[in-house]
């Protein structure tokens, strides 16, 4: 009988143990460099990895960001920023580990930071 309880649990065990879904991480990436990233592991009701870009009608840099996300969460928006008007595009995918795309390199943030100076001062004409 005590064999049977402890098998019992062991079963039971097994059914309630749910791995965590695993994503790619890239906190921000500007010019194809991502920033900080990594590999996190998804709170319960985070059930969807996505990756997402902000576009602005400025023609200025295009954000790209990693990481988990409820399934409610995953849609685009649109709005503006002082006068820059911008749309996000969420892409998300779920069912297996990292499956939003591997991530990018990660290089010298004083590099990636002097380029997009770069960029946003050539934008203003300066």
């Amino acid at each position: 009988m005590n064999r049977l309880l402890w098998s019992c649990a062991a079963l039971f065990t097994l059914f309630v143990t749910v791995e965590a879904l695993s994503c790619n991480t890239c906190a921000v990436d500007i010019l194809g460099s991502c920033l900080i990233n990594g590999v996190v592991n998804c709170t319960n009701t985070q059930d969807r990895c996505y990756t997402a870009v902000a576009r602005f009608s400025a023609d200025l840099l295009d954000i790209h960001e990693r990481g988990c996300i409820e399934q409610s969460k995953c849609i685009n928006s649109t709005g503006s920023i002082l006068n820059v008007n911008y749309k996000i595009t969420k892409t998300c995918c779920s069912g297996s580990n990292l499956c939003n795309a591997a991530v990018v390199p990660q290089r010298s943030l004083t590099a990636v930071l002097a380029a997009a100076l770069v960029v946003v001062l050539s934008q203003w004409g300066l």
